[in-house]
Formats: C-alpha cells, sequence, structure tokens
C-alpha cells in the first residue's frame, strides 16, 4: 500500500465517524439523498470497522486506533438489540439512543484521529 492510499482509508473512516455526530437533519437529509434508510448510517460504520481492523492486520492502523472506534460499534449494537424503533428517521430526531450515539461518535473521531496521528 502506498503513502498516498493509508490517508484515504483514514479520512473515509474520520467521515463515517463525523456522519455519525451530525445532528438528527443533517443525517435524515444525508440518507434522504441517497435514497437510503437511516440504517444505512450503522452499515457504513460496519463497513469502517471492518476495514480499520484489516488495516491493523496489514500494520497500517494502530490497535489504539482501531478501538478508538469499538466504543461506536457497541452503541450501534446496543441499538440494534432494542430493534427495528430505533432505525426510523423520527427516532433518529427524537430517541435519546441517537444523541447518546452523536456524542460517543465525536469522542470516537477525536481519540481516532489523535491515535492515528503520527
Amino acid at each position: 500500500m502506498t503513502g498516498e492510499q493509508e490517508p484515504e482509508f483514514r479520512r473515509w473512516i474520520r467521515n463515517v465517524l463525523s456522519q455519525l455526530s451530525w445532528d438528527a437533519d443533517r443525517q435524515l437529509e444525508h440518507v434522504r439523498s441517497l435514497k437510503v434508510d437511516v440504517d444505512e448510517l450503522a452499515l457504513e460504520f460496519d463497513d469502517a470497522l471492518h476495514l480499520a481492523q484489516a488495516k491493523v492486520h496489514e500494520g497500517l492502523l494502530s490497535q489504539e486506533a482501531y478501538q478508538a472506534l469499538l466504543p461506536v460499534d457497541a452503541k450501534l449494537s446496543h441499538m440494534t438489540e432494542h430493534g427495528a424503533e430505533l432505525w426510523t428517521g423520527e427516532a433518529v430526531a427524537t430517541a435519546p439512543a441517537w444523541e447518546e450515539l452523536r456524542t460517543i461518535a465525536r469522542q470516537a473521531h477525536l481519540d481516532f484521529d489523535w491515535k492515528s496521528a503520527g
């Protein structure tokens, strides 16, 4: 992998974390523009998490940077366990679980930046 490709995967992971930290209106606008359901936000994070894990195995991402993503994964898993009621536009706008997710994603973004720098 070249040095040019490494920053691209990191930028993408940061972008996914940013999307999870956006306010509800912006998240809903985003999924509407893509013509997908709100669960796409979680599915894209899952893709980012798997990519990060692969980059750790390739030696291109620190274990610490990967671990910065795990609180987001845990929150999304918890939300999924609660069923479909959290995966609606109304829930994105009003459910405390989504606000908690935004807070966790903001912290993960900061931690990922710090732990993947260098």
